[in-house]
């Protein structure tokens, strides 16, 4: 990975093995950018540090809500979403006692592929007292598309880390016209290591379309299927009120997984609200008031600040 204000190329992206058939844009200009970042923590708030943007992503300024609150960084992608070819390299480092929330600004539309495939690159280091959540938004997979998301994170000990996944069938609610599991190929490797050490991977390497058979083993006949990794213990049940259906994973270093499966509303509420939850519980605060969404500093506008789900089912 190149010095902060070293230009982003193909070269800082990893082909897997699944798509080795197909590449990214010949032409990078517009097509092959992202952002390097640094989250530094002043005396109320966070704020940025060093910061690279070249397109097709761009930053805007982390908002900033009062003391002991986080900061909230959207990363603004001006295009149509990851179209063929695109390629999006987002580094992170979150500097000792920062507060942060790093998300996207709406779903993620996943183009299809005509040439090659489109990829999103993630690496994060979270330095010690550090709290970062990381919502990148909903995933929606167009018919024919090949995506490849490659997470790459390194927390300190005594950091705290939320990332968190959301999903979808596509656009489905099109009637006859509908892409419901129609993708070609979806990969995703997301690794987290604890000061080198690997304590987890989730890798999947999903092949298109989908039957109904074959969807409902993934999706368990739901439309969207979501998943939390969070470090530290969450005891059993403490995420909260989901009108989804969740499975909650110990795992063997600490920390905790979380799963959903229901419809995109209910899996897109329960997965930040569990997020937030989370991050406030490491930050000191407790889960019942989370972070950004107790406050009522968030207008409805936003993609994860609607009302939190009121059943629960498992």
């Amino acid at each position: 990975m190149g010095a902060w204000s070293t230009r982003i190329t193909a070269a800082d992206f990893v082909t897997p093995p699944e798509l080795a058939a197909w590449g990214l844009a010949d032409d990078g200009a517009g097509r092959i950018g992202g952002v390097r970042v640094e989250l530094l923590a002043a005396a109320d708030s966070t704020r940025l540090g060093k910061a690279y943007q070249q397109v097709p992503l761009r930053l805007l300024p982390p908002f900033a809500f009062g003391p002991s609150e986080p900061a909230l960084l959207y990363l603004l992608n001006p295009t149509a979403g990851l179209l063929d070819g695109d390629a999006q390299l987002v580094q992170l480092h979150a500097g000792a006692g920062s507060r942060a929330v790093v998300t996207g600004q709406s779903a993620t539309r996943i183009h299809p592929a005509v040439r090659g495939f489109c990829t999103q690159r993630w690496a994060v280091r979270v330095e010690a007292g550090a709290v970062l959540v990381i919502l990148p938004g909903p995933a929606i997979p167009f018919a024919g598309c090949r995506f490849y998301q490659r997470v790459e994170i390194d927390v300190a000990e005594g950091a705290g880390l939320v990332w968190g996944d959301v999903w979808l069938a596509g656009r489905y609610a099109r009637g006859a016209e509908s892409e419901r599991f129609q993708f070609e190929a979806v990969v995703q490797d997301l690794a987290v290591r604890r000061a080198g050490r690997l304590v987890y991977r989730d890798r999947f390497c999903w092949r298109g379309p989908w039957d109904e058979e074959t969807a409902a083993w993934h999706f368990g006949g739901a439309a969207a299927c979501g998943s939390l990794f969070v470090t530290g213990a969450i005891p059993e049940g403490e995420p909260g009120a989901a009108a989804a259906r969740v499975a909650w994973f110990p795992t063997a270093f600490g920390d905790t997984c979380l799963r959903w499966q229901g419809t995109s509303e209910a899996v897109t509420g329960a997965v930040v609200h569990a997020a937030l939850g989370a991050a406030a519980g490491l930050a000191g605060g407790t889960p019942e008031r989370p972070w950004l969404l107790a406050t009522n500093h968030l207008a409805p506008n936003h993609w994860f600040s609607h009302a939190p789900p009121s059943s629960a089912s498992r």
